[in-house]
């Protein structure tokens, strides 16, 4: 194993694990803000620590595989409900952010055959971005999308769009019909490298970009391996909006 890719494991486990002792410690928390009461509430406490926890020890596990295996492990494909996975990533970043505005919109049915825990850790990763780059108290929302159309176009350049957004693209899904999640902020806007790291496609054994912002590429990493696609509108004071897109018939075929 290179130094390089040493590094690079070492980076992508110390961002995981952070994300989830962060959302252990919410949790956690609860008993001390008098809220023990609620027998429901600390039942779906402890699932949630019990979750991110097992998420830490199979994050330890895969760091450091055996030579002549990839780091990116297996998908564990089962049906999964994107409205689920939404509100569970808001559940968390509301205790967190309590006075943080947090929106929800739903609108049809959005189930696709995924790895849930990839799928949770990267719409988690995608919430916690806004929250880190936006003002204290700006409103987010997270949005999912049943079964839409495709686009038909498939493919971005990350250029702008000459009304002073920024948009970008990642595999294209075509025309074929998908579901989407969106998160939604009014923050600073985006820059062209952050866009970068959620819509340029690379090989995906190939070598993560270090540094700030990993999060971003494993969001795109996730989606990729989905067969899905990430696009973004972004412009600078006028907030940004990150949309993941997985084809229903990619998804659940495998492919």
């Amino acid at each position: 194993m290179s130094t390089h890719e040493r590094q690079q494991r070492l980076e992508v486990l110390l961002h995981e694990l952070r994300t989830s002792l962060t959302t252990i410690r919410g949790w956690a928390e609860l008993p001390l803000q008098g809220l023990s009461d609620d027998p429901e509430l600390m039942v779906r406490a402890l699932r949630r620590i019990q979750d991110e926890a097992d998420h830490m020890h199979q994050a330890v596990q895969q760091v450091f595989p055996r030579a002549d295996v990839s780091w990116v492990r297996p998908l564990e494909r089962e049906p999964v409900d994107l409205r689920d996975v939404a509100d569970e990533a808001v559940a968390d970043l509301g205790l967190l952010d309590p006075e943080r505005p947090i929106a929800r919109e739903n609108s049809g049915r959005a189930t696709v055959v995924a790895d849930n825990r990839m799928l949770r850790h990267a719409v988690r990763n995608l919430l916690d971005n806004a929250l880190r780059h936006t003002p204290a108290g700006s409103p987010v929302t997270v949005a999912v999308r049943g079964q839409v159309a495709g686009d038909g176009n498939g493919a971005g350049d990350g250029t702008g769009t000459g009304d002073g957004n920024e948009t970008g693209d990642g595999n294209g899904t075509g025309g074929t019909p998908r579901v989407e999640l969106s998160v939604s902020d009014q923050g600073p806007g985006m820059g062209p490298r952050d866009i970068a790291r959620l819509t340029s496609p690379r090989d995906e054994d190939g070598p993560i970009e270090l540094g700030g912002g990993i999060g971003l590429t494993i969001v795109r990493r996730v989606v990729e391996r989905h067969g899905g696609e990430v696009s973004v509108s972004s412009a600078p004071g006028r907030g940004t909006t990150v949309t993941v897109a997985f084809p229903i018939v990619s998804v659940s075929s495998g492919n």
